[in-house]
């Protein structure tokens, strides 16, 4: 578990999120590709896009966060 002290700002749950999403690499979530380059960023969350694909994602696409309206942090 980590310490509730971890999550006490939307960035610092936006960077814990990267860290264990990718802590082997960026992938393309869609086609499995490491062919990816960064491509912009939304306010807390870098931009991606497979160039395999031709796909964007950022850290939340293909996770339970991707649509939620709650804030990380919560």
């Amino acid at each position: 578990m980590f310490p509730v002290r971890t999550f006490v700002s939307e960035l610092r749950a936006a960077n814990l999120l990267e860290e264990v999403r990718w802590r082997n690499g960026v992938y393309c979530p869609r086609c499995r590709a490491e062919y990816v380059i960064q491509y912009g960023s939304y306010p807390m969350f870098q931009r991606y896009l497979c160039e395999d694909c031709d796909r964007t994602f950022n850290d939340q696409t293909g996770t339970v966060f991707e649509h939620s309206a709650l804030a990380l942090r919560k």
